[in-house]
C-alpha cells in the first residue's frame, strides 16, 4: 500500500466506524464511491465482495486462487472447474484476466471460485485508484470497447478429443492483432506452450482475426466436434432394462422399462426409460426433442456399443445417469427399478378439451390460440403467432375443424372398433391384439368416403387460395403441442401436389385421419394416461413452402444455463436433415445470446453439409434473433405453468431468405443442478 492509500485509509477510519455502526458493511470499494461522491448503489456488487487486500497468488484450501502463470499439469488440476454450463462436455476450464493497466499482467484464476471474470476483478483487482465498475458496466466495457482494462476469456481442455483452446465470449470486439498479441503472451505462460489454440467461437470473431489469421494456430468448431465421445442431452437418472440394439429400432418392440442402446438413430421412437444413441445427436433433433418433452435421459456417446460397461450390463436392470459432463451405469434391484418407473409415470388422467360444434372451414388469420380445442394446437398456436405483424410470417392456410373428423370416425365404424378395443382388458397386456386392432380402425377410416359437401368445400377453397401450389394437409389433434405432453411426431401429415382432384384430397384427409390410431400414437397416450376417447384430430392446411433454402428448429432458451440467456438453433440446408437423423450428418448450430442490445452468438456445430461454411450470416441470426424474442414474449407467458420457452420450426425462404414460421410449441428446458440460475 502506497503512502497515499495508507494516509487516505486512515482518514476515513471514522466514516469506517460510523457506517459499520448502521449496520451496513459497504467494504473498501463502497467507501472510495462514498467519498468520492458517487451513489452507494454504483458498485453494489464490488462493495459487497472486494472486502480483502489483494493476495499474492498462492494456494487457498487446496486450490490455486491465482498464479501468473502455470507451470505444470498439478497446477492447472488445482485451478481448473468442470463447470456443468459448458455446451460440450467433458471440459476443464480455466478462466484468465490479462490487466493492461499494470503491464499486461496475466492471472489465472481459480475457476470454481470464481465462475466469472467479474468476480476475481471486483475483489481482487479493485482499488482506490482505478475501482472496477459495477457487474453492468463491467460487461459492456470489458468484452466491447476498445478502452478496456481487461483482456477476459478461457483456457479449455476438451479432455475426449484432448485439445487445448484459448476462447472468447462470442460477442467481445477485440481487435484481431490484440487477440494475437494475447494468444502468444498465454503460449508463453502455460506448459502446453504451442498446444494452444485459438478457437472463434463465432462470425464476429472469424472477421476479427482474418488478417492475422495465418499467425494464429486455429482450431474449427469442427475439429472440436469431432473430438467429442460424450453427449448429454436430457439430463437425469432413469432405471430400466438395458438393450443394445444392432440396426435399426423396431418401433414396436420398445417397453417404457428398457434403456436402449442405440446403433442407429431412428425417425421415431416410443416411450422408454432412456435413451444411449451410439451417434451424436442434433441436439433439437425429433429424438432429443421427444425425449426432452417425456424428461427421458438421453444422451449420445461414440462407440458406445463397445463401452466394457454396456456390452458386461447388457440385458440386467440398471440405473442411467446423464449429467452434464459425465455419465454412469449401475446394476439395481427390482424394488429399486419399480420406484423409479412409479416416479416417471403421470398419475393422473390428462383429459384433451374438445369442442364436437365448429364447422366452419376457417382461414388460420381468423384463429387464435383460445381456438385449440376445435382446431387444434398445432393450427392455433401458429395462428397466434400470425398476429405478430408482418415482421413474423407463416404459410397462412385454413383449418378444417375437428367435427368432420368426429362424424367420419362414427360413420366408418372406426369408433365401435376402438371402443371394443378400450374395453377389452386382455388387449392391455396384448401387444400384437393391440396393434391388429389398431390397423383394423385406420383401415376403416382409410376407406370409406369423405363427406361430398366438405370435400368440395376444401377443394374449392384451395382453388380460391393457392391454385397452382403444392399443399401440404398437416395433424392437428387436441392430444399433441400440449405443455406437458409433446406427443411430437405421432400423426402425419400429407403433401399433395398442386392441381390435386377431389378424389386425391380425400386420399390425403383420410390419412391424417387415421393417424390418431397409429400404434406409436396410442401407446404413448396410454403411458401419459391420455383419455383415447376425447382425441381428436383437425386439419391445418397451407401452401407448402416449396424451394426452401434452409429448414431449421429453435428453443427461445439456453438449455446449457439459465445464467446466460439465449435461443439455440439448429439449422440446415436444403434436402438435408436438421433432426441429425441420417447417418453423420450434423445441422449447424448456434446459441444467440439475448441478455444485452447487441446481438451475441456462439456457433457450436458447423453443418457437415456446407464444408465448413457458414448457413446463417450475421445479419441473418440478428433478424431470426428479433422474430424468436417476439414469438418467446408473445406466447410463453400465455401457457404459464412449468414451461420457459417456445419450440419453433422456422424455414428460410425466397431470394431474400426470409424467416417462416412453421410450428411453435411449448417447450420447457429442465435445468439440473449446476445449470440453474441459484
Amino acid at each position: 500500500m502506497n503512502a497515499g492509500i495508507r494516509l487516505l485509509s486512515v482518514n476515513m477510519r471514522s466514516l469506517v466506524v460510523l457506517v459499520l455502526a448502521a449496520g451496513v458493511g459497504l467494504g473498501l470499494a463502497g467507501l472510495t464511491a462514498v467519498a468520492a461522491g458517487a451513489p452507494v448503489g454504483a458498485n453494489e456488487v464490488v462493495a459487497r465482495r472486494a472486502v480483502r487486500p489483494l493476495a499474492k497468488p498462492g494456494e487457498v484450501a487446496g486450490r490455486i486462487e491465482s498464479v501468473h502463470t502455470i507451470e505444470s499439469a498439478e497446477a492447472w488440476a488445482k485451478m481448473a472447474a468442470r463447470p456443468a454450463s459448458q455446451t460440450v462436455a467433458r471440459t476443464e476450464v480455466v478462466k484468465f484476466l490479462l490487466d493492461r493497466e499494470t503491464g499486461r499482467t496475466l492471472w489465472f484464476v481459480d475457476s470454481e471460485r470464481y465462475d466469472m471474470h467479474y468476480a476475481f476483478a471486483a475483489e481482487k483487482l479493485s482499488t482506490l485508484r482505478r475501482p472496477v465498475e459495477s457487474h453492468a458496466v463491467f460487461n459492456v466495457r470489458e468484452y466491447r470497447r476498445e478502452d478496456r482494462r481487461f483482456e477476459l476469456g478461457s483456457i479449455v481442455h476438451y479432455l475426449d478429443g484432448d485439445l487445448w483452446t484459448l476462447e472468447m465470449i462470442g460477442g467481445d470486439t477485440l481487435a484481431g492483432e490484440k487477440v494475437l498479441a494475447l494468444y502468444q503472451q498465454l503460449r508463453g505462460a502455460l506448459w502446453i506452450g504451442d498446444r494452444l489454440r485459438y478457437r472463434p467461437l463465432s462470425g464476429l470473431h472469424e472477421e476479427l482475426t482474418k488478417a492475422v489469421r495465418d499467425k494464429l494456430a486455429v482450431v474449427s468448431t469442427e475439429e472440436v466436434f469431432a473430438g467429442v465421445k460424450y453427449q448429454p442431452l436430457t439430463e437425469g437418472k432413469a432405471c430400466g432394462y438395458l438393450r443394445i440394439v444392432r440396426g435399426a429400432l423396431e418401433p414396436g418392440s420398445v417397453r417404457p422399462d428398457q434403456i436402449l442402446v442405440l446403433e442407429q438413430l431412428p425417425e421415431e421412437i416410443p416411450v422408454s426409460a432412456a435413451v444411449i444413441s451410439q451417434p451424436l445427436q442434433a441436439p433439437l433433433g425429433h429424438i432429443a426433442v421427444l425425449c426432452a418433452g417425456r424428461k427421458t435421459p438421453n444422451m449420445g456417446l461414440r462407440g458406445a456399443l463397445d463401452y466394457a460397461d454396456v456390452a458386461r450390463l447388457e440385458g440386467k436392470l440398471v440405473e442411467l445417469s446423464v449429467g452434464p459432463q459425465e455419465f454412469g451405469l449401475r446394476e439395481v434391484s427390482l424394488s429399486e427399478a419399480e420406484t423409479s418407473w412409479k416416479q416417471r409415470r403421470p398419475s393422473e388422467a390428462l383429459i384433451p378439451k374438445l369442442d364436437r360444434k365448429p364447422v366452419k372451414l376457417s382461414d388460420l388469420k381468423e384463429l387464435s390460440l383460445y381456438d385449440a380445442d376445435f382446431a387444434g394446437a398445432k393450427a392455433a398456436q401458429l395462428a397466434q403467432v400470425g398476429r405478430l405483424g408482418k415482421e413474423v410470417r407463416t404459410p397462412g392456410g385454413f383449418v378444417i375443424p375437428m367435427a368432420h373428423y368426429l362424424k367420419h370416425f362414427r360413420a366408418t365404424g372406426a369408433e365401435r372398433c376402438v371402443d371394443g378395443l378400450l374395453m377389452d382388458e386382455a388387449m392391455l397386456v396384448d401387444v400384437a391384439g393391440r396393434t391388429a386392432r389398431l390397423a383394423e380402425a385406420r383401415a376403416l377410416i382409410e376407406t370409406k368416403e369423405v363427406d361430398a359437401e366438405l370435400l368440395a368445400s376444401v377443394h374449392a377453397k384451395i382453388q380460391a387460395t393457392a391454385p397452382t401450389a403444392k399443399w401440404i394437409l398437416r395433424s392437428s389433434t387436441n392430444a399433441e403441442d400440449l405443455a406437458g405432453f409433446s406427443g411430437a411426431g405421432l400423426y402425419r401429415s400429407v403433401v399433395v401436389k398442386a392441381g390435386a382432384t377431389p378424389e386425391q384430397l380425400a386420399k390425403a384427409i383420410r390419412e391424417v385421419w387415421a393417424s390418431v390410431w397409429l400404434a406409436g400414437a396410442f401407446e404413448e397416450r396410454s403411458w401419459y394416461r391420455v383419455d383415447h376417447r376425447r382425441v381428436a384430430m383437425a386439419i391445418l392446411a397451407q401452401p407448402f413452402v416449396d424451394g426452401a433454402l434452409a429448414n431449421g428448429v429453435a428453443i427461445t432458451a439456453n438449455p446449457f444455463t439459465e445464467g446466460r440467456p439465449g435461443f439455440l438453433v439448429n439449422v440446415q440446408t436444403r434436402g438435408g436433415s436438421v433432426t441429425g437423423a441420417h447417418g453423420d450428418e450434423v445441422p449447424e448450430q448456434v446459441l444467440i445470446y439475448t441478455y444485452s442490445e447487441d446481438v451475441e452468438s456462439e456457433v457450436l456445430a458447423r453443418s457437415s453439409r456446407t464444408g465448413g461454411k457458414a448457413i446463417l450470416s450475421e445479419k441473418q441470426i440478428a433478424e431470426l434473433a428479433k422474430v424468436l424474442g417476439k414469438i418467446h414474449d408473445e406466447m410463453r407467458p400465455r401457457w404459464g405453468g412449468t414451461v420457459n420457452a417456445v419450440d419453433v420450426e422456422f424455414l428460410l425462404a425466397g431470394e431474400d431468405a426470409h424467416v417462416v414460421i412453421v410450428q411453435a410449441r411449448p417447450y420447457t428446458v429442465n435445468y439440473g443442478a449446476g445449470r440453474r440460475l441459484e
